[in-house]
């Protein structure tokens, strides 16, 4: 192999492949933060620099629990209706249903931590 054919080819090429290993690390790595995860990461800079106490700070994080999983169960629900995997009495029942045990459970945070 002659030198100017490595510097006119082989060099261009693995600096080619070099470039487009770096961009696919870099966009394996920035995934999208869902709403959920965007305010439990406020509420943990809030916790760290002591603008919320402890127990302001569990309550919410069980909060924003509930209300991401009743947010996903109503996502498959609205689905299954758009699907037609189920008839709308069924669906009017089952989110019924999901809205009554997400009620439930705030009750019990509240109950929990007193507020």
């Amino acid at each position: 192999m002659e030198p100017s054919q490595f510097i006119f080819i082989v060099l261009p090429l693995a600096i080619i492949i070099a470039i487009l290993v770096v961009v696919v690390f870099y966009l394996s790595k920035r995934t999208e933060e869902t709403d959920y995860e965007k305010e439990i990461k406020e509420l943990r800079r809030s916790f760290l620099k002591g603008k919320i106490d402890q127990k302001n700070f569990l309550y919410i994080r069980e909060n924003l629990k509930r209300e991401n999983l009743f947010c996903e169960e109503s996502k498959k629900l609205d689905d299954m209706l758009k699907h037609n995997q189920m008839d709308p009495d069924t669906y009017v029942r089952m989110k019924k249903a999901l809205e009554m045990s997400f009620d439930e459970k705030l009750v019990k945070i509240h109950e929990k931590y007193n507020i």
